[in-house]
């Protein structure tokens, strides 16, 4: 019962997180300019669908920090983008700070818009381990972009219960020849 509240505490924090976190602010009818270094904090656990939003304005730098509750696999990072073809070109993103890799992926789809995509690797976490997800841009207008992937817990290694056996069967063993 105890897992089942804290995987629900975590879903809604990532889906407020998310919401919160895209929401754009009007100001006497127009967009102010967002604060640079947007930072967005998630909890991860195996088993879970990770999707966050964030709206980048020019001149901004975003991060997407997760900190892994439990030991996990992050499958293919998926990154996307929505916004002009130029602008799209102009984001970088990645695991550290230079974010030095951008769309694989550009495709218009008229008005001056069109969709990104691209990936990085998966990797593996232990509990308490973080992954930050870093958003540069070169924009000059705003672009949305969202950093998806989906998390395994990490598979026990075939080697281990045969092991923990042979341990127990000693065990036995030993304590028989005691007695």
């Amino acid at each position: 019962m105890k897992s089942i509240l804290k995987a629900a505490a975590v879903a809604v924090a990532l889906v407020a997180g998310g919401a919160a976190s895209a929401a754009t602010v009007v100001y006497n009818g127009n967009n102010p300019p967002a604060p640079a270094n947007k930072v967005s904090n998630a909890n991860i656990f195996a088993g879970a669908s990770v999707s966050l939003t964030e709206i980048l304005n020019p001149g901004d730098t975003a991060q997407f920090i997760f900190t892994a509750l439990t030991p996990l696999t992050i499958g293919t990072l998926a990154f996307s983008g929505t916004g002009s073809p130029t602008d799209l070109a102009d984001v970088g993103f990645g695991l550290t700070p230079a974010a030095s890799n951008g769309f694989s992926v550009i495709v218009p789809v008229g008005g001056g818009v069109a969709f990104a995509g691209g990936t990085l690797p998966g990797l593996t976490l232990q509990a308490g381990d973080m992954l930050t997800l870093y958003w540069t841009d070169g924009v000059s207008k705003p672009v949305a972009v969202t950093a998806s992937f989906d998390t395994t817990p990490v598979p026990l290694p075939a080697a281990l219960p045969l092991l923990v056996g042979a341990l127990g069967a000693l065990g036995i063993a030993r304590r028989k020849s005691r007695a």
